[in-house]
């Protein structure tokens, strides 16, 4: 679907296929009424599914049935848009995990909520990894960690990385060693901003450099538009509406210095060579031309950066920010955030003739300070918005949001030329990668209402902010 747009026919055009909840002893108890509400929570940052559903009980069905904390969900839900059927909402086996929130609400009935989580989630609880790996890259071990250890259904996307590794996992869960290699995995462009995450019964090892690579899989625009005479009629067209928006976070200086983002320092100690080594890394570094961004310029106010001379585009458009040293900005306070790290070099090193020097080097100069810069550069605009449910976007997916600008243009107001380019926030406007999903379906007056919630985010601006008031 890449570059394709869907239009929403609307959020109650939504059905339930089916929705069964299995106990461990076999028996299927038919779901698709008895339930208020249905959620699913995706999450880049997070390497399960979880969902929840509140059920309007009146046969008590938790004693019935029986739910001991043993049984799972199945469900596929699909909806339409103006173009026809898409994917369906099904993400497989969701077990359930706990029960909350149970009262009685009247006369034989009640009303409770379950929580479930993906079969993924439950298989890495009851797993652990014992195995070394030698000479391997690190997206083969991923690719055994999951084939070996992790065995659902799931279909697994696994992106090649770069170099060769000698490790070993001591008997950890097979999650928390893939998201260990993650931090330190490197991609073909040598960029080291790996995620490890599941969506809609896919689990992912992908670099967020390869996402963002990705045409938008669907146009935004926040307005109220409806009327044909609104200058923003013509924008919204081909787009689906948003029906919310909040702006939940636009940069943090003071925790972006403190965490590294714009600047740091690294020291790493060689216990074997007895050597002490020392690296900086500034903003500039993680908008080198090889690295992908959702737009053009760095969202910060004092950046000179190495690549001038070519990239006249990675200019700074602020006044620089002084400090103690004259001529210095925030891309130049390394001692702003200080990391400390071990070397290793000749860990798995051999005896004899054939040996190779530094035989295992972990090279955290070439990820760690990077990894910290890119991942806090998704925050720095980040939006919660709200439209009818389009069942076939996931997380990890790049979509193209239109936000109105809260400027009045008028033709008759001198200074004040009415065009698209007046319409439309520059700042807000954009590419955003999505990194949380919530589905929800609800029972509204006898018919299903399908809504998503999405948390959108961008590390970069499309256009140079102009003073013009």
């Amino acid at each position: 679907m890449a570059g394709e747009t869907k239009t929403q026919l609307g959020s109650a055009d939504v059905r339930i296929d089916f929705m069964e909840l299995i106990s461990a002893a076999g028996p299927a108890f038919a779901m698709e009424r008895m339930f208020v509400s249905f959620n699913m929570y995706e999450n880049i940052f997070r390497d399960y599914v979880s969902a929840d559903v509140m059920i309007n009980d009146s046969i008590n069905l938790p004693y019935k049935l029986p739910i001991l904390g043993e049984e799972y969900l199945n469900f596929e839900i699909s909806c339409k848009s103006i173009e026809g059927k898409l994917p369906s909402l099904m993400p497989g086996n969701m077990y359930v995990t706990s029960i909350t929130d149970r009262h009685q609400t009247k006369d034989r009935q009640q009303l409770f909520i379950i929580h479930l989580t993906s079969e993924q989630d439950v298989i890495n609880s009851n797993t652990t990894v014992s195995q070394s790996f030698r000479g391997k890259q690190i997206s083969e071990i991923v690719d055994t960690i999951l084939n070996d250890y992790v065995y659902t259904d799931n279909d697994y996307v696994i992106e090649e990385t770069e170099g060769s590794e000698c490790i070993v996992i001591p008997n950890w869960k097979p999650f928390k060693a893939i998201n260990w290699l993650a931090k330190r995995a490197l991609n073909k462009n040598s960029v080291p901003n790996f995620l490890f995450y599941e969506s809609n019964g896919s689990t992912f090892f992908k670099s967020i450099d390869t996402l963002l690579q990705q045409s938008p899989k669907q146009k935004f625009i926040f307005s109220p538009v409806v009327d044909k005479d609104d200058p923003l009629y013509e924008l919204s067209k081909g787009r689906s509406h948003i029906t919310d928006l909040k702006i939940a976070s636009q940069f943090d200086t003071v925790r972006n210095t403190k965490n590294g983002y714009y600047a740091s320092k690294l020291i790493t100690h060689d216990i074997v060579k007895k050597k002490i080594g020392q690296w900086t890394y500034g903003l500039h570094q993680a908008y080198d031309p090889d690295i992908t961004h959702t737009d053009e310029f760095m969202p910060l106010s004092a950046s000179e950066t190495e690549y001038d001379s070519y990239m006249n585009d990675r200019h700074s458009f602020a006044p620089q920010i002084r400090g103690t040293n004259e001529g210095s900005n925030m891309q130049s306070y390394y001692d702003s955030h200080i990391m400390f790290y071990p070397k290793h070099d000749n860990m798995y090193a051999e005896n004899g003739p054939d040996a190779k020097p530094d035989a295992y080097d972990n090279r955290v100069e070439d990820w760690k300070q990077q990894r910290n810069a890119l991942i806090l550069g998704l925050n720095q605009v980040k939006l919660n918005i709200t439209f009818p449910g389009l069942s076939y976007l996931r997380v990890g997916f790049l979509i193209d949001i239109v936000v109105p600008s809260t400027e009045k243009v008028r033709e008759e107001n001198p200074g004040m030329v009415k065009n698209p380019d007046d319409l439309v926030d520059k700042f807000l406007s954009g590419k955003y990668l999505i990194t949380a999903l919530k589905h929800q379906v609800a029972w509204s007056q006898g018919k299903l209402k399908y809504t998503m919630q999405a948390e959108c985010v961008k590390d970069a601006l499309g256009a140079v902010p102009t003073y013009k008031l």
